[in-house]
């Protein structure tokens, strides 16, 4: 328990801006020196994790330093990532990758670029990267995205007589480029032969000694600006269309794991695990809903097994000229095309008109993908969505978590229990 509080603590002290800026000023060196001043931090990219087991850090977020150049009063911003341990280890990995170490609240930082799983990161933000597509390096690179130590993503950009333009490089951890860079290979040739498919961006190359692919930028304004708008009357019907013909793909673009019903259920009962840890009070009532979920997975029928997306959610749908145009395809697995169906409606239904906008597109993808769609397996999907999303609310640090994970865990629960009702004989 002593152990556990202190490690509560730490936790506590690295989530809190202001003890932060007093414990940075006296670590980072050129603060400490005097030559720099914090004058302020922000805190974003908060992970938590409870469990000991499959996790080593329980805290994993990113600072944003202010800083002032106290020679000169210039300012300047620094952004480095951080990570706790549990057990004093901290010090020990910082020898191995010549980090800055904090021992006190074992805190493990790094400034960004220089992330040790992404060790191209800084030959990648060289302006001349852009010279074999432009002719010319980029007037700016920014990161777009960066999970620490697993892929970031980088945008170019130069002004043109017609505009601002940008190429975009992906980059990972690992060998990952290579098959999503043949996944949209595969959605661009395909969308050249009609406006009837969904539009990608054009993959330009992949770069398997950085691991990196690079694409020319997508057309089109993001869906979630325009759900619930009065100008794009027939937009549910094409989303469910592009997720059809998305589904219809073939299954060897699905990465190596599948995510059938023993996954989901897997999730389940780690997202039980989690949440009781968290909110001791909830135990019972996350025990309860993990086994009406599976007790109602035994009743459905074995769903057709297909392509997904797996990380299907509005923000991943633009729209271009009355086309889709889809993003982000580092998830692709073999699954059931409800999951999609239910991560998307779950974020969508959070928009303004976005319950109209799931209610309509749920009923044009059952007309274009009958033999696909299912009711209750579509039911059951967003019971577990529901469920899934109350386990990221403290993952995440989601503002008032606690009750988020409350109105996340009911919303599952009333969607169970009417499920058992329909599939009680």
């Amino acid at each position: 328990m002593t152990e556990a509080l202190a490690v509560d603590q730490r936790i506590e002290t690295c989530l809190d801006a202001r003890a932060m800026q007093a414990v940075l000023q006296k670590t980072l060196p050129a603060c400490a020196s005097g030559a720099l001043s914090i004058d302020s931090i922000s805190i974003s990219k908060v992970r938590r994790s409870s469990s000991r087991q499959r996790n080593p850090n329980p805290l994993t977020l990113c600072y944003e330093l202010s800083l002032r150049d106290l020679a000169s009063g210039r300012t300047s911003t620094e952004t480095y990532y951080g990570k706790v341990y549990r057990d004093g280890t901290a010090s020990d990995v910082a020898n191995d990758i010549q980090v800055q170490c904090v021992p006190s609240l074992d805190l493990l930082l790094w400034r960004w670029p220089a992330d040790p799983g992404l060790p191209q990161l800084p030959a990648l933000l060289d302006l001349q990267q852009t010279c074999p597509w432009w002719g010319k390096a980029a007037e700016q690179v920014v990161a777009l995205r960066h999970v620490p130590e697993d892929r970031a993503t980088l945008r170019y950009s130069r002004r043109t007589s017609k505009g601002e333009e940008h190429l975009y490089a992906k980059t990972f951890c690992d060998g990952r480029a290579s098959a999503v860079h043949e996944r949209f290979r595969y959605f661009w040739t395909m969308s050249q032969l009609g406006a009837q498919f969904p539009v990608v961006a054009q993959p330009l190359a992949h770069h398997p000694e950085t691991h990196t692919f690079w694409q020319s930028q997508a057309p089109g304004v993001p869906l979630v600006q325009i759900v619930g708008g009065s100008g794009e009357a027939g937009l549910p019907d094409r989303v469910a269309h592009a997720l059809s013909l998305m589904h219809a793909a073939p299954l060897s673009l699905a990465g190596p794991l599948p995510r059938d019903r023993v996954h989901a259920l897997t999730e389940v009962r780690r997202r039980q695990k989690k949440i009781s840890r968290t909110v001791p009070e909830l135990e019972l009532r996350v025990a309860r809903l993990a086994d009406a979920l599976e007790i109602a997975s035994r009743q459905l029928p074995e769903p057709p097994i297909g392509l997904i997306h797996g990380d299907c959610h509005p923000e991943q749908f633009w729209v271009a000229h009355g086309q889709v145009v889809l993003f982000d395809f580092d998830e692709f697995a073999l699954g059931d095309p409800m999951e999609d169906l239910a991560a998307f409606v779950t974020k969508v239904s959070l928009l303004s008109g976005g319950p109209a906008f799931a209610t309509a597109m749920l009923a044009a993808y059952s007309r274009h993908a009958p033999t696909r769609f299912d009711g209750r397996r579509l039911h059951w999907h967003l019971a577990v969505q529901q469920l899934l999303q109350a386990g990221r609310a403290f993952v995440f640090q989601v503002p008032d978590w606690h009750s988020q994970i409350e109105s996340r865990l009911s919303r599952a629960e009333s969607l169970a229990d009417q499920l058992l009702l329909e599939c009680s004989p």
